[in-house]
């Protein structure tokens, strides 16, 4: 995906982060045990992994100290999630008017500019908020600008690295009619109603 198409990063990340939180807010108390979507994750353990992926772009943004590897769910549990995503949001909020998105950061692909950095936990919010609505019985829409960000991340991505454990399953098929977003998941292995 070229980084000339995404100007607009920061505000990307703080929408990403906010329509995350919102669909946490709506979870009943009753469901957060619940199975999700997501093989072997209930609500609560996407909703935790979901959480480290917001952490890790505030820790981007503030250039802190961040973690090997996926957000393990176990390692991001809170007993309010909803708190804990605010919060980041605050933090998100602060930090952004002054952040340099061509500054270098860690990542999986070694130093990169941080708008470079930011690409894959943003389109991780995003595609997790539609599973854990999904999960939950509802329908959610991913706003044109996110759903851009993350087709142009997958696609971007070798089929061999996209297709793997722990990453995304088969493409399954969607309705000739279907959404952009129901497009872009049921491309991402998801199963998607007609």
């Amino acid at each position: 995906m070229s980084e000339d198409t995404t100007p607009e990063l920061g505000v990307l990340a703080a929408e990403a982060l906010e329509l995350f939180t919102a669909s946490v807010r709506q979870i009943p108390s009753e469901r957060w045990d619940d199975p999700s979507i997501l093989q072997d994750w209930t609500v609560r353990e996407l909703v935790a992994h979901t959480t480290g992926s917001a952490t890790r772009i505030v820790v981007l943004v503030e250039d802190g100290e961040l973690w090997e590897g996926p957000s393990q769910p176990s390692d991001w549990t809170y007993d309010s999630p909803e708190d804990q995503l605010s919060a980041l949001g605050i933090r998100l909020r602060d930090t952004l008017p002054t952040a340099d998105l061509d500054a270098p950061r860690k990542s999986p692909q070694g130093e990169v500019p941080l708008r470079r950095a930011l690409m894959f936990p943003i389109a991780d919010l995003a595609l997790h908020t539609w599973d854990l609505c999904q999960s939950l019985g509802e329908s959610i829409e991913l706003p044109d600008d996110l759903r851009t960000l993350s087709e142009g991340l997958v696609h971007s991505v070798p089929e061999q690295m996209l297709r793997r454990p722990g990453a995304f399953g088969p493409e399954q098929l969607a309705p000739a009619d279907a959404s952009p977003t129901t497009k872009l998941m049921a491309f991402l292995g998801r199963a998607v109603s007609p």
